[in-house]
């Protein structure tokens, strides 16, 4: 192991230390959930009410390491008994899009996983007023930090 650590250099040893082995840089991981987001909306063919990038610390103490959030907001139908069914057209497209119900992320509402992203389908039932999915990034950007983590940017995604 120290001969692997030497021949790895400092870098690795800090990424092992925060519990990073595969750091992302910052715009790795933005462009892993926008291209995710873009999957997303392409998949579910709806119209995008807005959506946002933001960044975000993966501990409570809002340091490293942070990750890609992107969150999708669509406009449900009126109708709750339409609105349950547009939900789980919502689900079922994503599904059929290769997003798999296996995910370890934990949360009340919907989630699915692709690749190293999770995508939380909200509302988990019809009675909410909003219908959002929000798509979290894997926690491997060593480099953003509290300060320097950025503003929401408002994203173009497909269908508007």
């Amino acid at each position: 192991t120290a001969a692997a650590t030497l021949l790895a250099g400092c870098d690795t040893v800090n990424s092992l230390a925060n519990g990073v082995t595969n750091p992302m840089t910052p715009e790795q991981s933005r462009s892993q959930v926008v291209d995710a987001a873009t999957d997303v909306s392409h998949l579910i063919a709806k119209p995008v009410k807005s959506a946002n990038f933001s960044r975000s610390a993966c501990n409570d103490q809002g340091e490293a390491p942070f990750r890609g959030i992107v969150t999708i907001f669509y406009q449900p139908p009126a109708d709750p008994q339409a609105a349950e069914a547009a939900f789980d057209d919502m689900t079922q497209r994503l599904r059929g899009g290769g997003w798999a119900a296996d995910s370890d992320f934990k949360s009340h509402a919907t989630t699915l996983k692709k690749g190293g992203v999770n995508s939380v389908l909200t509302p988990a039932d019809a009675s909410v007023a909003v219908v959002m999915v929000t798509l979290y990034g894997e926690c491997r950007d060593m480099t953003t930090t509290k300060a320097a983590r950025g503003d929401i940017e408002h994203l173009q995604l497909g269908i508007n």
